[in-house]
């Protein structure tokens, strides 16, 4: 993969991660770690006695995780329950594995989404470090998780995340165009928005809106096919073009909520965001289609920001 593919990967991954609580992120965790570590092993929950605190384990290295993932981290109540769920898990797995396989390495999976793990959590880690001795107790973050994704070959890289957008954009396929255009139509889900009259300078946007060199690569490619995007929404009723702006409007309002101003690369992820969603199949042909209307509607301000003009005096 070329740097520009390993960004848009990474972007890609950071998304998931953010999405993913609760089961669906240990699951992301079994599938990245069985692609990293050929002697990794999940373990599944059987009857009423569970995993046995274990959620995985590479038996040649005596390594054991353990996964947590709430909505947050950051809550007080959280942030309790963790600590105690990090000695009791580390006492359960001792009690049922460690006679069998001797742990070598213990690993407190969190998904902190990027945040860090709470003062609290690391002490008790360190804790159950010390009164055990040789064996190792330590955090694995999102951090670390994508660490060893990017990691991953590209065949790998790409089961994980689905897809990676390709940096050319080919010529429109109006049939591919049309099922976007159907799909898209079927993602509202949010009341509508007033249309925005004010179509700014599209370098002066992609700029404002501080999106990385990639992002502003992908959607000047796409920009250069609007001419054709022009002819089919000749040939459709009005009603295409302006239902179409509502749903983009929507789904960038739905991205600020899902994507607050302070995450890291927060407009990046925001465009993953809608281009994901947005995106009826996984394919070239349908990513094109999708860049090509995000391109349209990012110039008229449908999505993302206007640039503040300064007033003069």
């Amino acid at each position: 993969m070329n740097r520009t593919e390993l960004y848009m990967a990474r972007l890609a991954f950071k998304l998931k991660i953010h999405e993913s609580d609760g089961q669906r992120f240990e699951d992301l965790f079994i599938k990245v770690m069985g692609k990293a570590n050929l002697n990794f092993q999940p373990v599944k929950a059987w009857g009423r006695i569970g995993d046995m605190k274990n959620d995985g384990f590479d038996s040649t290295s005596g390594t054991y995780y353990q996964v947590f993932a709430p909505e947050s981290t950051e809550k007080l109540s959280t942030i309790n329950s963790a600590v105690k769920k990090v000695r009791d898990d580390f006492n359960g797995l001792k009690k049922h594995w460690h006679s069998i396989c001797p742990i070598k390495e213990f690993y407190y999976v969190v998904n902190d989404k990027y945040k860090g793990v709470a003062a609290p959590i690391h002490q008790e880690l360190m804790k159950l470090e010390k009164g055990n001795k040789g064996i190792k107790c330590k955090p694995f973050t999102s951090k670390n998780l994508e660490d060893t994704f990017i990691k991953l070959n590209s065949d790998d890289i790409i089961d994980v995340i689905s897809f990676i957008p390709d940096d050319t954009i080919g010529f429109l396929d109006y049939s591919v165009l049309n099922e976007a255009v159907t799909h898209i139509k079927g993602c509202s889900g949010f009341p509508s928005i007033e249309d925005n009259l004010n179509v700014p300078d599209f370098e002066d946007k992609l700029i404002f809106n501080k999106l990385s060199n990639k992002i502003q690569h992908y959607l000047t490619f796409a920009s250069y096919q609007l001419g054709d995007l022009e002819e089919y929404f000749k040939v459709n009723s009005e009603y295409v073009r302006t239902d179409l702006q509502k749903c983009f409007k929507e789904m960038y309002e739905e991205s600020k909520i899902e994507i607050p101003e302070e995450e890291d690369l927060c407009t990046d992820k925001r465009f993953m965001y809608i281009l994901k969603k947005a995106s009826p199949k996984e394919d070239k042909a349908h990513r094109d289609a999708v860049l090509v209307l995000m391109a349209y509607y990012f110039e008229s301000c449908d999505i993302f920001e206007e640039p503040v003009k300064e007033m003069v005096i």
